[in-house]
């Protein structure tokens, strides 16, 4: 867990320190709001869960609370960065040290002390992935230097080369291994009729002929709600493409920017866009159970968060857990399900059965995807 820790710190110093608690996105909450956040967590669950502490869960709660303040009013009121990295010191480095007294105790409780560690990196992780997509966001902002990473990409139509799964039943969820999330549980049984799912994911190359094709000006193969958002929101191509030229442009990352390579997979996509691409191409975009159950025959299933065509819901017989937050209110028939990671997701949540969720306009997040029929 020291190495969340570290991560967690080493995220919030990588951009200006003037823009540290400024929001670079409506829906994003700022850096130093993810920092303070995570050690509130680590609070209620080590000081308040295992010693009855409250006093770091006091003096965070109106600020770094989740399920209390949104995320509209998280930039107000936030200590400045040097404060921010003392509390982190600090309490990181207390945290550690109880963690390690409670590891030499027999303490019962509902959940052990093992328990809540796999949690917290669990919950650490995410939130790195997080800041990565927001100090991304930064660059993209702020950075101009662009142009000696662009490089000239032939579009090339897309070439589908697909694994067929038979009709059947399966398994899908989680195994009884390691650490899960309560969305992920509990494992059962499902029937898919027979399908056809892509080897591999949509490249760069493929996804600039779409452009070239003027596939964000064609409506035809456009959701209705897709289209409005398109048309309202100018966009032209994925987020995180800045061009130099008509053929030529450069890829926004946490790290800065690179030069593109026609077989890297797309990313910065969102659902709608993907839709109009698997339209344009005559084809659909998996279920999650479909991704899930072909996932060990598929190629490069931890490149990017991979768009699902369906809704983020709960399995049968679902029951929240640590706390009811984490999953259950996001049923709401707003979000879809992404399967698989990013090149930017650690090692904690890169597991068959993970699922992220996220609205499907959303495209800044490190997504993308294959298709399917």
């Amino acid at each position: 867990m020291q190495k969340k820790q570290k991560l967690i710190l080493g995220q919030l110093l990588r951009v200006n320190k003037n823009n540290v608690n400024k929001k670079i996105h409506s829906e994003l909450s700022p850096l130093g709001w993810h920092l303070l956040h995570c050690i509130f967590i680590e609070a209620i669950w080590v000081r308040s869960y295992f010693f009855s502490d409250e006093t770091i869960v006091n003096k965070f709660k109106s600020l770094a609370d989740a399920t209390k303040i949104n995320v509209n009013k998280r930039h107000l009121n936030l200590p400045n960065i040097q404060e921010l990295q003392n509390f982190a010191e600090t309490y990181f480095q207390e945290n550690i040290i109880l963690i390690k007294e409670l590891l030499s105790k027999n303490i019962k409780k509902k959940y052990s002390i093992k328990y809540i560690i796999n949690f917290l990196n669990q919950h650490h992780s995410q939130h790195i992935e997080i800041m990565k997509i927001i100090i991304n966001l930064h660059n993209l902002k702020f950075n101009k230097n662009f142009n000696e990473y662009t490089q000239e990409i032939v579009p090339q139509k897309y070439k589908f080369s697909g694994i067929e799964i038979p009709n059947g039943i399966y398994k899908v969820g989680a195994k009884k291994v390691g650490f899960t999330y309560d969305n992920e549980n509990p494992r059962h049984e499902i029937f898919l009729k027979n399908y056809i799912i892509s080897k591999k994911l949509v490249t760069i190359s493929e996804w600039f002929a779409f452009v070239k094709e003027n596939g964000y000006k064609r409506k035809e193969f456009w959701s209705a709600k897709g289209w409005n958002w398109c048309i309202k929101n100018n966009v032209n191509f994925p987020l995180n493409w800045v061009f130099k030229n008509k053929n030529s442009f450069s890829l926004s990352t946490p790290n800065g920017y690179i030069k593109p390579i026609s077989n890297m997979p797309v990313s910065n996509i969102s659902k709608y866009e993907l839709e109009a691409f698997a339209a344009w191409n005559k084809m659909r975009l998996p279920h999650e159970f479909e991704w899930e159950v072909s996932s060990k025959k598929l190629k490069e299933t931890f490149k990017v968060w991979e768009w699902s065509a369906n809704q983020f819901f709960g399995y049968k017989n679902f029951k929240p857990y640590p706390y009811k937050e984490y999953s259950y209110p996001w049923f709401n028939k707003k979000y879809f399900t992404l399967r698989g990671s990013s090149t930017f997701t650690l090692n904690d949540i890169k597991r068959v059965s993970f699922r992220n969720f996220y609205q499907p306009n959303t495209r800044y997040i490190f997504s993308g995807g294959r298709l399917c029929f």
